[in-house]
């Protein structure tokens, strides 16, 4: 059966727990997020577009190295409501392929761009051996936010035990924010060591709903 998840079952919410995923990468920042997460001893989940796949081979190898994860976050960016069936397999088959020549790994999670039709993605993810699928729980919208700070502030006074956070790494062709990701790089050296203090532990999204 197709699953989707908000954020773990609420077993978890006893446990300072949470992720913090990172969308449309691999880019040129996401080294420096990669930076921030090893200096806190942080695990994220990056869901890879396919069309950015191959241009950042290394980022997302050594993202594997350090102990981070792989989604699939669909080929072009476009909104699953575009797609057709075959479209929308396509996407997800096509970003599968590209991030395993890419990294040598084949990411299973999903998440659709937009949050776009997701039951109709979640079903056809689930058809071709992939998923579960992944929204999120908190969301700060950092791609349109040119301040770190006001991104950190919006992540920290939201996340709870069991949160999956939704942040960007990358720029979509299609990008309808902010034209960089320096904010969202910028509230990570603020989030990261208020989230240590709080005594959270940052873990992959697999990590936290196999907990």
């Amino acid at each position: 059966m197709a699953t989707l998840f908000f954020h773990g079952p609420r077993r978890y919410l006893r446990r300072r727990v949470v992720a913090l995923t990172f969308d449309d990468g691999p880019s040129q920042w996401t080294p420096r997020v990669l930076d921030a997460l090893r200096d806190h001893d942080a695990r994220g989940t990056f869901f890879v577009l396919g069309t950015a796949a191959g241009s950042h081979p290394d980022v997302l190898k050594r993202a594997v190295s350090e102990g981070h994860e792989l989604g699939n976050h669909l080929y072009s960016h476009r909104d699953p409501l575009e797609l057709d069936e075959g479209e929308l397999e396509r996407e997800l088959q096509r970003t599968a392929e590209a991030v395993q020549a890419a990294a040598g790994v084949r990411p299973r999670l999903v998440r659709p761009p937009y949050g776009g039709d997701r039951e109709r993605v979640a079903r056809v993810a689930d058809r071709i051996g992939l998923g579960p699928t992944i929204l999120s729980s908190v969301d700060p919208e950092d791609w349109l936010e040119s301040a770190g700070a006001a991104i950190a502030s919006r992540v920290l006074e939201a996340v709870r035990p069991g949160s999956i956070v939704d942040l960007h790494d990358g720029l979509p062709e299609t990008n309808r924010g902010h034209p960089t990701r320096e904010p969202t790089v910028a509230a990570l050296h603020q989030i990261l060591p208020e989230l240590a203090r709080r005594r959270y532990r940052c873990v992959t999204v697999s990590e936290l709903l196999s907990l």
